[in-house]
């Protein structure tokens, strides 16, 4: 079962890589938070994989993050087990730019 939903994150960070002989992984690194949810408490962290799109749209610059963006997630659902894959960003809109939340004013 799958289902498909946007996500506001605070995005730390983003790895890819290829292990040898291997396909490329793309990995974005983030902190959730959800007042409406009980179960969350605070800021909970996620790692989920990521197309090579979202990937490629993150800032390269350090001082760019925590980086306030929405992602649109899919949660993947086999066996009992769930794994989201975020398959899309939207970065917010700045003067006509994208750039990082945190210089909105």
């Amino acid at each position: 079962m799958n289902m498909t939903f946007e996500m506001p994150v605070n995005v730390c960070g983003a790895m890819s890589f290829q292990p040898d002989g291997g396909n490329r992984i793309n990995q974005i690194y983030c902190l959730n938070q959800d007042p409406t949810n009980p179960m969350y408490k605070g800021m909970v962290p996620a790692k989920m994989n990521c197309d090579e799109s979202v990937f490629q749209q993150l800032s390269n610059s350090p001082e760019d993050f925590p980086m306030q963006v929405t992602l649109v997630v899919t949660n993947k659902t086999s066996g009992g087990k769930t794994v989201q894959h975020a398959q899309g960003i939207k970065l917010p809109a700045v003067n006509g730019a994208n750039k990082p939340a945190k210089d909105i004013k």
